[in-house]
């Protein structure tokens, strides 16, 4: 897989999304980054887990107009774990996880934890 490919892909998951979604996105500044590899931070915070992406920043509920956000809200998506998983084929299967992968990772910024992500087949 190439990491051009891979991102147009990233980038067309997230044209995907319902336009509701998306204008949150956008109004809040929330970019949807891919990344070639998993930064080893990362990978040392899900040992022996492929990280498929990962959602940065303060979630919306815990939004308030008094705290100061470290750094920029974002969601990383991350080719190498994709790789792993389903080899270097940018096949549909692939696509369509992608694509579930940017949701399961909005879904943070909207404040459900993993289990209720999870629960909710993403």
């Amino acid at each position: 897989m190439y990491f051009e490919d891979f991102e147009k892909e990233v980038f067309l998951a997230v044209k995907r999304l319902p336009a509701k979604y998306r204008k949150i996105l956008e109004k809040e500044g929330i970019t949807v980054i891919p990344r070639e590899k998993v930064p080893l931070k990362i990978k040392e915070s899900y040992p022996g887990s492929l990280v498929f992406g990962v959602f940065t920043g303060t979630s919306l509920k815990d939004r308030s107009v008094k705290y100061v956000y470290p750094e920029p809200t974002r969601i990383e998506i991350y080719m190498e774990s994709f790789e792993k998983a389903y080899g270097r084929d940018l096949s549909d299967r692939v696509c369509e996880r992608i694509y579930r992968t940017v949701i399961h990772e909005i879904a943070h910024y909207f404040g459900f934890d993993e289990d209720e992500v999870r629960a909710r087949g993403y």
